[in-house]
């Protein structure tokens, strides 16, 4: 074979597997799918949405928040008040977000943000939590009981607060939300860990939410251990 020949075979080859990724690239490529590359933009709310529309995560301004989402369903939320993030599962069900707020008076002032997880069907059991109150601050990790009950219910109840008219049938809604979280039981803090005031503590509390056992470094740097009865009286300490 002329080297003239054998350029030409291997320029045909060359050419032929050119063609073929071409092809392959095409072919998988989403002709409807658009990729916008962006410098810098402002947005009062970003809704990331799963391909049946449920949501999976809200991100938005204090005046464009989400009220709550329940099996891809809004309902009005009765007080929500500040921007962040929601987080949803594959349900629909607003299950945990990042809120951040403050407020400022005169001298007086507060701030509070935290990372939320919800239980499923049901309200927060994880977070970690920043709130202060004119220099008082306290800041930890905390973990709730939750009831096994759906809160599906007062959800709808808070939705119907929201759209009362008259002052008669929202006091008529408080009441009855204020039953169905009897009907729940308590919802206690079990665990906290982190800093309150100029402490540094471990709280760890019974069914009922008495803390029944205290880990604490004091502000003079003092550690001590502290047993409880459910009435808060120390019984032993170490």
């Amino acid at each position: 074979m002329s080297s003239f020949a054998r350029s030409a075979l291997v320029f045909g080859w060359l050419a032929a597997l050119s063609a073929a990724l071409v092809f392959m690239n095409t072919g998988q490529a989403d002709p409807q799918r658009k990729v916008t590359d962006f410098d810098e933009i402002n947005v009062h709310r970003i809704n990331i949405i799963e391909p049946d529309g449920k949501p999976r995560v809200i991100i938005s301004n204090r005046a464009e928040m989400a009220g709550i989402y329940w099996g891809g369903k809004e309902y009005k939320h009765s007080n929500r008040d500040n921007g962040g993030m929601l987080f949803f599962n594959d349900d629909g069900d607003e299950v945990g977000g990042m809120l951040f707020k403050s407020r400022h008076q005169g001298d007086q002032y507060g701030a509070a943000s935290s990372l939320l997880f919800d239980q499923y069907h049901q309200d927060q059991i994880l977070g970690l939590q920043y709130g202060e109150e004119n220099g008082r601050r306290e800041a930890g990790m905390v973990v709730w009981d939750r009831p096994d009950q759906s809160i599906q219910p007062l959800i709808e109840l808070s939705d119907r607060l929201v759209n009362a008219t008259t002052e008669e049938e929202r006091a008529k809604i408080r009441a009855q939300q204020q039953e169905m979280k009897k009907s729940f039981g308590p919802s206690p803090k079990r665990l906290f860990a982190g800093k309150s005031a100029d402490e540094a503590v471990v709280k760890l509390a019974d069914k009922a939410g008495h803390v029944r056992l205290q880990l604490k470094v004091d502000a003079a740097g003092t550690a001590s251990v502290e047993f409880l009865d459910e009435s808060g009286k120390v019984t032993r300490k170490l």
